[in-house]
């Protein structure tokens, strides 16, 4: 059991295994890869959106009525991939990432069934799709990916049937139900932290100006970002306040750990959310 233990340790980061008594030390990577693991960080799921697109473009097919319904399933499923802390229903907060779930089409069509020409079959299609937002401390919105689903349900019926309002929007909302789960799943394993890897370029003082790739960077909400100096076995020498980024470099004053000498070309690793190329 132990040597289970401490191999799971060194394969996955903070997963508990089976029978062992005490939760494994974290695993750091030394280059800018992904690390699969549970993100650290709530967000928010905002309905306006969906509430929009129940109101104006789809209202025949699902009532507006049903957007809490809609919202609740997708929390649930959002929660239970258990990449978040939190998932907070229209909550508003500055700097953070904001999921936004929205309906493309809904589409239904009845066909004959050659095989059988007493029945025919009846379709309903679904395009539905989730938004990552990222909002920064000055309100301003930035679109980070969007997670997209092409759901469709088919059901067989007499060849006179017809069927009604409350059927056909019962339809609707399983094709569209099934669709926003399977979307919130792909993006909970899409929303993964990892790190981006820096070095420092020049100490003027208490001050570490680091070269990096800050893109991703300026999307980590402020209070969650964690920018260390580490060594080549990825021992933490020092970390880095009071930040300021820019394109491509970043400086902050350095905060040493343990007596460490921090120095020119020294690895920094700054953590960040990356949303995995899934669709």
């Amino acid at each position: 059991m132990h040597r289970l233990c401490t191999a799971l340790t060194v394969t996955l980061l903070f997963l508990t295994a089976f029978g062992c008594a005490t939760a494994p030390q974290p695993v750091y990577v030394t280059e800018a890869q992904q690390v699969t693991t549970q993100a650290l960080e709530p967000v928010n799921l905002d309905s306006i959106g969906l509430k929009q697109d129940l109101t104006t473009k789809f209202a025949r097919q699902l009532p507006p009525a049903m957007t809490d319904e809609l919202m609740n399933d997708i929390q649930g499923q959002l929660a239970a991939t258990k990449r978040f802390t939190k998932v907070l229903l229209n909550a508003s907060d500055q700097e953070t990432y904001i999921i936004e779930p929205r309906i493309e089409s809904l589409t239904s069509f009845e066909s004959p069934m050659n095989m059988d020409p007493t029945r025919k079959l009846a379709t309903f299609k679904a395009r539905v799709r989730l938004d990552v937002t990222f909002m920064n401390n000055k309100g301003q919105v930035e679109l980070v990916k969007s997670y997209s689903d092409d759901r469709r349900l088919e059901t067989k019926l007499p060849r006179q049937a017809v069927m009604g309002p409350e059927q056909r929007q019962d339809f609707f909302k399983r094709v569209v139900t099934v669709g926003f789960r399977a979307a919130a799943d792909r993006l909970g394993m899409g929303f993964n932290p990892s790190y981006e890897m820096g070095t420092i370029s020049r100490i003027d003082g208490r001050i570490a100006y680091v070269q990096i790739n800050t893109s991703k960077l300026r999307r980590m909400p402020m209070k969650r970002q964690s920018i260390e100096v580490i060594d080549d076995d990825n021992n933490v020498l020092a970390s880095l306040g009071e930040l300021h980024i820019e394109d491509g470099v970043l400086s902050g004053r350095y905060f040493e750990k343990g007596g460490a000498s921090i120095k020119e070309g020294m690895k920094v690793r700054a953590r960040i959310n990356a949303m995995l190329q899934q669709d």
